[in-house]
């Protein structure tokens, strides 16, 4: 069994909100594509030593820009709004404790606590960074359960017990050096 503590942090959920446009919703991959095609139209140019290829690269690589910063800014309005809108987040404390096939969350807010078990089937995604476990229930929505809040068994316990429940395809965790 491993049991975690948390309490909110709204720096931790910018950060779990960034996490979750970047790397799980892909927010800037369109950016990319353009940047792909720019780099790819520049190396014809370069060989060929045609204008329009010039031009073209240019214009997809100011697409590209144009489109990474609109997705950043966002990123960033969305951040600032959800943290505007629930200013009482740094009051909720949640305990987890993970079992088998299912982990209990014990949330308490302004004194007042509520219990749910969670199956592991209901979770649609989980994934690691450095500080944190994200366990999703939908595309924006997850459990954050931090490393070091951990008081009985450990990160790789955590992750070893979620990665049987959830299989390879749901998990993207971070490799063991």
């Amino acid at each position: 069994m491993v049991t975690v503590r948390y309490k909110n942090n709204p720096e931790d959920y910018a950060d779990f909100m960034r996490f979750t446009a970047y790397r799980v919703n892909h927010k800037l991959a369109k950016a990319w594509v353009f940047f792909a095609a720019a780099l790819a139209l520049g190396v014809v140019a370069v060989f060929t030593a045609n204008a329009v290829f010039i031009v073209s690269a240019a214009v997809f690589a100011a697409f590209g820009i144009l489109l990474l910063s609109l997705g950043v800014t966002a990123v960033k309005k969305s951040v600032a709004r959800t943290l505007k809108e629930y200013r009482e987040m740094h009051t909720v404390e949640n305990f987890y404790r993970f079992g088998e096939s299912e982990f209990t969350v014990e949330t308490k807010v302004k004194g007042k606590i509520k219990e749910s078990s969670v199956p592991y089937g209901a979770l649609r995604y989980a994934a690691e960074t450095k500080e944190f476990f994200y366990l999703y229930v939908r595309s924006s929505l997850a459990f954050l359960v931090k490393k070091s809040g951990i008081e009985e068994g450990s990160a790789k316990e955590l992750k070893e017990l979620l990665f049987s429940a959830l299989g390879k395809k749901k998990c993207k965790f971070k490799r063991e050096k």
